[in-house]
Order: C-alpha cells, then sequence, then structure tokens
C-alpha cells in the first residue's frame, strides 16, 4: 500500500502480539451508521428476502423489547431515515427493511436483551439470547468475559445518550456469504480447505443510549483473506493471531482444525507475493 492510498478496513484491525479478546472502542456516528451506505440496494435486497422467508428466525420481540420500538422509531425520524407520514406499521420487522444493520436492543435498567432484528448473524441464534444479559450471552465465548466481560458491563451501563461508540470482532469463514445462521448450515473451516476460499469476516459494532434502551448496531463486512496479504504487516499480524488462539477459542470460531492448514497456506502465499 502506499501512503495515498485508502486504508482498507481491515487496515487497523490486527495489532501486533498474541491473540486477545479486544474492548478497543472508539467515538462513532450513529446516524451515519445506520443510514443507507450501499448504493447498490443488494444489502437491503437480501435482508428482505430473509425476512420473507423466515421472519421469526430473523426477529424476536419480548414485552419489555415491544415498548421499546416506538423509541426506536422516533430516533430513526429523528435521523431522518424515516417519516411519520408512512403507511408502514411502526414494528421492528419493518424497520429491519429499511435499515441496513442488524440491530439488538438491550433494556438499561437490567442490560437484557430484549429486541432484535439479525439477519446476518456470525453462526449465532437471536432467539438463544432474548431475555438473557449481555454478560450471560458471552459466557459461551471461551476467554470473554474473564478478559473484557466487566469492561463490557460497565461501558454499556455507563453510556451517556447522545454518544456512540464503535468496535470490531472478526472471524473467518469459508464463503462470502453475509448470513451464517446455523440453520443454514453454511460449509465450515477445516483442514481441506485453501486460502483462495478462506474469508475475512468483520463485524462492525455501534452502541449508543436512547431513552430506556442501549441500542447496537451491526454491520457485516467481508473481504478474501488474499487481500489482507497487500500489507505484509497485517499479514503477520493475523498469522500470529492465528497461531496463539487458544483452542477452546479456536474451537468456537469454527476453525480449530483448519488453523494448521491456515497458517501453512498463509506461508507459502506471502512467499509468491
Amino acid at each position: 500500500m502506499t501512503d495515498s492510498a485508502p486504508i482498507p478496513f481491515w487496515g487497523k484491525l490486527f495489532a501486533a502480539g498474541d491473540f486477545e479478546w479486544g474492548f478497543r472502542m472508539r467515538t462513532g456516528d450513529a446516524p451515519s451508521f445506520f443510514a443507507s451506505q450501499d448504493p447498490s440496494g443488494k444489502l437491503l435486497e437480501e435482508k428482505n428476502a430473509w425476512l420473507d422467508q423466515s421472519p421469526d428466525r430473523y426477529v424476536a420481540v419480548n414485552a419489555t423489547g415491544a415498548a421499546l420500538i416506538p423509541r426506536l422509531w422516533s430516533i430513526a425520524e429523528e435521523w431522518g431515515h424515516v417519516s411519520s407520514s408512512g403507511n408502514q406499521a411502526h414494528d421492528l420487522i419493518s424497520l429491519a427493511r429499511i435499515w441496513e444493520p442488524d440491530v439488538l436492543l438491550m433494556d438499561s435498567s437490567t442490560m437484557n436483551i430484549v429486541a432484535g432484528s439479525v439477519c446476518m448473524p456470525s453462526s449465532w441464534v437471536l432467539q438463544h439470547a432474548m431475555g438473557k444479559p449481555v454478560h450471560a450471552v458471552h459466557d459461551m465465548v471461551p476467554q470473554l468475559n474473564p478478559q473484557i466481560g466487566d469492561k463490557i458491563d460497565r461501558f454499556l451501563r455507563q453510556l451517556a445518550p447522545g454518544k456512540a461508540f464503535r468496535r470490531e470482532n472478526w472471524s473467518f469463514t469459508r464463503s462470502a456469504e453475509y448470513n451464517y445462521h446455523p440453520a443454514l448450515h453454511r460449509a465450515k473451516l477445516d483442514e481441506s480447505i485453501t486460502i483462495e476460499e478462506i474469508h475475512l469476516r468483520v463485524e462492525q459494532q455501534l452502541f449508543c443510549a436512547i431513552p430506556g434502551a442501549v441500542l447496537m448496531g451491526i454491520r457485516i463486512e467481508l473481504c478474501p483473506l488474499t487481500d489482507l496479504a497487500s500489507d505484509p504487516e497485517v499479514w503477520s499480524h493475523v498469522a500470529r493471531k492465528i497461531r496463539t488462539m487458544p483452542d477452546e477459542v479456536a474451537h468456537y470460531k469454527s476453525m480449530l482444525s483448519a488453523r494448521g492448514t491456515m497458517v501453512a497456506a498463509m506461508e507459502r502465499y506471502q512467499q509468491t507475493c
């Protein structure tokens, strides 16, 4: 990369050092994050197709969350993303058809997840998280709560209205599909993987406080792993993260059996660049 080249979305994602769960919050802009960013319209087209096909799989709202949805619509109108003059129902699924990012709502008094529309999940099930506090949802993620769980809890409880913050979470997949719901049985990473099949999958996450709740938005960004070879430093950092990832974390990320193959393939690929 040259100094004048734009920094790709993964350009500052991988710091030096061994694998660890990172907190790395930075200031965000909620209206811009939830505004349309895909001029092709294909992302919303895919979201709407999933919502048409299996609404109960991709949208969930409990009684506490239902009381917060009108406030969420008011925020969307304040940001200029919806109009009060429309005839559509002011429910969560209708807003999900307008907003590109996936959405989670956490009740501000309990930090329980009380509503969500998640059409592009990274191998997790929305219904399994409903009604649970974030800390409990993260119990299934090896070593995350011991490393950064308390930081996450404090951050969410202290999030001030009008403020927004962003972070990223990365993984790898065997295809460029956005929707990795477990029910779809996507092809898994294993020892037969080739480097051309591997894709970096990044969840761009945004958090902001609204009356009575914390709103979380999730955007998925994807690229072939080989794109990262254009920056030798990043390539080296990624290989080290994979090598030093604890087995239980690699298993959680569905890459335990593929890890050795991935590192060896990255070493061979770098030598040919």
